[in-house]
């Protein structure tokens, strides 16, 4: 009897003991931040080269867009190029308003080389910036719907 009873003390010393040992715990955690470079375009474009004064090449068509764009990179650029280039007698333009202290190259051609519209981006989460098309043709544009997908890429300036 004065067995169990010995047994059954050190059993419950060392149960409490662990018990106490198991209200706290630590861990190590890591976090790694990768390179954050994100661009999405809003907005259906469609133009109709319809119209020129005689005497004048046709008359460009405009539409409008917008653009976000989140990195936390430092010294981005926007790039942009054509699926296919396009036919003769047409091309497409493009201008990109540039976030908070990047700039913007203006107006570019775009074509199936990648182009830059806009340059030293840092760290920015920005979005509802400008984006606008101008489709100009001369007289050598045969009448055609032309369907053309834009890429945009951001990459190191």
């Amino acid at each position: 009897m004065k067995n169990i009873f010995t047994f059954a003390l050190i059993a419950f010393a060392f149960s409490s003991t662990a018990m106490a040992q198991s209200n706290k715990a630590s861990q190590e955690v890591s976090i790694r931040v990768a390179e954050i470079a994100v661009i999405s375009v809003q907005g259906t474009i469609n133009m109709t080269i319809a119209s020129a004064t005689a005497g004048q090449a046709p008359d460009a068509a405009t539409a409008s867009a917008t653009y976000a764009i989140t990195t936390n990179g430092r010294e981005q650029k926007i790039s942009a190029k054509l699926d296919s280039d396009m036919p003769e007698g047409l091309t497409l333009f493009a201008t990109m308003a540039a976030p908070s202290k990047a700039s913007s190259n203006g107006k570019v051609r775009l074509s199936e080389r990648s182009s830059d519209l806009v340059k030293k981006i840092s760290r920015t989460n920005e979005s509802g910036l400008a984006l606008n098309y101008e489709a100009v043709a001369t007289v050598d544009a045969r009448p055609d719907n032309v369907t053309r997908t834009v890429t945009y890429t951001i990459t190191e300036d």
